[in-house]
């Protein structure tokens, strides 16, 4: 179908292809603009979808025009379109049996992630596979030098950029310098692809990502120019035009056994120093990218590359300049080690320490606060979510796109089931594996088709490689598939196959991969009729709107960044209105609905407030935070119902937020009309997960009394008294509720000691030292008498410190630590007891021990604030 490699006269419409492709891999990778959306390079995938879009609708006019139109039939369509059907078949499965409130926000999950699917793989790979494989390198150096010009013009782009004192979109959009030179690159690109073969858009790729690299490791190394402020959302500095360093060393390991080839082919010496020098520059960005699923990826792939008899003898024929290159990227990787960040110490070799980290001991999510990995332990809970969800809906799965909003719903079992693991609590698209991914969204049909497909992949490469003659088409094509590998292998760690650019390069490689090694797969000629003109005018008209959906998602995320720009500006007016555009426009726009409703919230708009707060969950059901502020804006607007009801949602969602099991117990005793089963289970559950949260005990057990449920409300003063027998409120109100003094619990009589000693404490310095012993002597048989309170050993510690023996106080709070590790009082206590000895790091640490169990404490955060702003800690 775009087949350009005989000589005849080329028609209007592939001239609008080549350039419309020139700007899909040039343009595409490397735009990136920081000063319109909060997402630096929602600009590239609001493009890639355009140009995708212009594509399709450009040959759906040829066709209308010229009446015909011809597709390649290869062997991978069927497995491919069969994984695609069944990816449909399950979002349709999942709709149909998923409650009303949550169907629009699946709907939105399909337009948001599951287009990702629909328009850029499927896009990708049909555009792909109908361009010829010629099995012909030919020498672009030329280009390609002028290419590494285009690249350095850039570095002047600070000081010739346009200065606009507009702050309108166009303004901000328009430069005369960057339309200039990306009208050059293009250019160039169209001449790159003057045959439109897939070796000269292979070598076009080679370059834009050469760049990228190029643009990156200058950001490793200290030296930005493109971006007006400095973005240090990552490990490394170095995430160049891609937005983050995983998508591009990503896309490196996918190119380089490729990149390789064309490097071993050439007898030129212009060509020898060129390549080289594109592989050396992408294995250094793949050090400074830090990615270490990218570097187990790349190893994969040169791995495969050795496996193919007929790369390993390619191998050995170029054997010299293979260890010149061998050596050179040695030294460079060895070189990268040794660069400085900015505290000092070397991003590449702390990043390859931490490895040091996994050992089979750790390598499960029962594990201690202090021995999680976060890299390690937050893969493995995403792994068990996926799990969960898998199982949920084992044939069909989740459906495609819903994988967001099923991992919010899953989530809480796990951290349920693994509380140490409550810090690690996520929000994402993929879980960082890719299987587990197909497993969760697809099931066991989604699961078993996408293996399917890349099994069909295989064996048709290996049945290519065994009667195909030697040649460069042959030894391309097997370095293709070797980069296919790699970037599947590195997925089963990351998630670039679920970013836009990573994920189109990877579909078109893979079309590429298929329109080469394809026997000579025949010709479906599609001639003009009322059902192909019908099905043309179709496609038109949704490239139509997709180009109209992505212009109107994009001008969303503008109104919504210059929102955001104004609340720090603190110009609330302003902000209200840019971005009430914004979710007008595009109501899926969460991050606008959020904070809309938080700036409504704050200027007590409450009715304002909840409009916004309730369309944003409409379109992200699975958004907890937002469930939360819902209720307090339904709280201020005097809907109790509705403010109990967001707050079950919030929780469900949120299993370890305290502050706001606080505020529905609160809600709860003023309003005891609302304290329904699902109210009272969360609470109960607050109880389990908050034990020495002694205010909770005492909100649970009056919203029973109130109930009228005094045998409940016994029961729970008994259990918090359980916990803490210090708590003089709790023994007053089981006191009450056993008038009687033959029918009182023991454990009162018991409380009541321990806190009789506590009162007598607290005037211990004024106490003489017989009478400090006998209190010492009292509180350590009441330790015998009742070991199982951990509150005993608390007091004796006080005691001993309060004596000046500090040193077996501590003893006394960490012997109750090794047991319980979430006690508060016993965490404050040891605090203190740093503090005192002028330890501010320790002290610190057990605040933040103390935080992490219970977080928002009043007293611990008090402490911690106090203790941070010490010179010096």
């Amino acid at each position: 179908m775009l087949d350009l490699v005989a000589s005849r006269k080329e028609t209007l419409y592939m001239k609008v292809i080549r350039v419309l492709l020139s700007t899909l891999f040039l343009v595409v990778p490397l735009i990136f603009f920081t000063d319109l959306t909060a997402n630096p390079f929602f600009a590239q995938n609001v493009l890639l979808y355009s140009l995708l879009a212009l594509l399709y609708g450009t040959m759906a006019v040829k066709f209308l025009r010229t009446k015909s139109i011809d597709f390649t039939q290869t062997f991978f369509d069927l497995a491919f379109f069969l994984y695609v059907l069944s990816c449909a078949m399950g979002w349709l499965s999942a709709v149909s049996s998923a409650p009303q409130a949550l169907r629009q926000t699946m709907f939105y999950g399909l337009l948001n992630y599951g287009t990702l699917l629909l328009i850029v793989a499927l896009g990708a790979y049909i555009l792909s596979k109908n361009i010829v494989f010629s099995g012909t390198i030919e020498s672009k150096t030329n280009y390609i030098l002028l290419f590494f010009v285009w690249g350095g013009l850039w570095y002047l782009f600070p000081h010739l950029k346009t200065f606009s004192s507009s702050q309108t979109f166009f303004a901000q959009l328009f430069d005369w310098y960057a339309l200039l030179l990306w009208g050059i690159g293009v250019y160039l690109g169209v001449r790159v692809l003057k045959k439109l073969t897939q070796e000269n858009i292979l070598v076009l790729i080679f370059v834009a990502v050469f760049l990228a690299c190029c643009y990156g490791v200058l950001q490793a190394l200290g030296l930005e120019f493109v971006w007006p402020f400095e973005l240090d959302q990552f490990a490394t500095k170095a995430f160049s035009t891609f937005g983050n360093p995983n998508f591009l060393s990503s896309v490196v390991v996918m190119l380089l056994p490729a990149l390789l080839v064309y490097y071993m082919h050439t007898d030129s010496k212009k060509d020898f120093i060129v390549y080289g020098l594109l592989v050396l520059v992408y294995v250094l960005y793949l050090s400074f990218g830090l990615a270490r699923s990218c570097w187990i990826g790349a190893v994969a792939g040169l791995f495969m590359m050795w496996m193919f008899g007929t790369l390993r003898s390619l191998i050995w024929k170029r054997k010299g300049r293979v260890f010149l290159l061998t050596l050179l990227a040695a030294l460079a990787g060895w070189w990268s080690v040794y660069v400085k960040g900015p505290d000092a110490v070397s991003p590449v070799a702390l990043r390859a320490q931490e490895l040091a980290q996994v050992t089979p001991s750790n390598f499960t999510l029962n594990v201690g606060k202090d021995e999680i990995f976060q890299s390690l332990h937050q893969r493995l809970l995403m792994w068990d979510v996926s799990k969960e969800i898998f199982l949920n809906r084992p044939v069909l799965g989740s459906g495609v796109g819903n994988f967001q909003m099923a991992f919010a719903q899953k989530q809480p079992t796990t951290l349920l089931k693994f509380p140490n693991l409550r810090e690690l609590k996520t929000i994402t698209n993929a879980p960082h594996n890719e299987l587990l991914f197909q497993a969760a969204q697809g099931g066991i049909v989604g699961l078993g088709l996408f293996v399917f497909m890349f099994m069909v992949l295989f064996l048709e490469v290996k049945d290519f490689a065994a009667h195909k003659k030697e040649g460069h088409k042959k030894q391309l094509l097997q370095a293709l598939f070797c980069g296919i590998l790699g970037m599947l292998v590195d997925n089963m760690l990351n998630i670039s196959l679920h970013a836009v650019v990573p994920a189109f390069i990877f579909w078109w490689i893979i079309g590429a991969e298929v329109s080469g090694v394809g026997k000579e797969e025949r010709k479906i000629v599609i001639t003009a009729n009322p059902a192909t003109k019908a099905v043309a005018l179709t496609v038109l008209g949704l490239s139509f709107l997709v180009i109209i959906w992505q212009g109107i998602w994009f001008a969303s995320e503008y109104y919504s960044f210059t929102g955001q720009k104004e609340l720090a500006a603190a110009n609330t007016p302003a902000a209200a209105t840019h971005l009430q555009r914004a979710l007008r426009l595009y109501p899926a726009n969460t991050e606008a609905g959020f904070r809309l409703g938080l700036l409504h919230l704050g200027r007590r708009d409450y009715p304002a407030s909840l409009q916004a707060f309730e369309k944003t969950l409409s379109a992200a059901s699975y958004y907890e935070e937002v469930y939360y502020h819902a209720a307090l804006a339904a709280l201020g607007n005097g809907d109790t119902k509705k403010a109990v009801h967001y707050l079950q949602d919030h929780l469900k969602l949120h299993p370890y937020h305290l502050q706001a099991y606080h505020v529905l117990a609160e809600l709860l005793q003023k309003q005891i009309l609302y304290a329904d089963e699902t109210s009272q289970t969360l609470l109960e559950r607050a109880l389990t997960l908050f034990p020495y949260e002694t205010q909770l005990w005492r909100q649970v057990g009056e919203i029973y009394a109130k109930l009228g449920e005094t045998e409940k409300a016994k029961d729970t003063y008994l259990r918090g008294l359980l916990v803490d027998t210090l708590d003089a409120e709790l023994l007053r109100r089981l006191d009450r509720l056993y008038p009687k003094k033959e029918d009182k619990p023991t454990l009162l009589a018991q409380a009541r000691t321990l806190q009789e000693y506590n009162a007598k404490a607290n005037k211990f310095s004024k106490m003489s030292a017989p009478y400090q012993t006998r209190l010492r002597a009292d509180v350590e048989r009441y330790i015998e008498q009742h070991p199982q309170d951990t509150n005993g050993p608390i007091l004796l510690a006080r005691i001993l410190s309060l004596a000046g023996n500090d040193i077996k106080a501590k003893e006394e709070l960490e012997n109750v630590l090794k047991k319980f590790p979430d006690d508060l009082w016993a965490n404050l206590a040891l605090s203190t007891l740093y503090y005192k000895a002028e330890d501010v790091e320790k002290a610190k640490k057990s605040l933040q021990n103390a935080l992490f169990y219970y977080p928002e404490n009043q007293i611990a955060t008090a402490r911690l604030e106090a203790l941070s702003k010490i010179k010096g800690s």
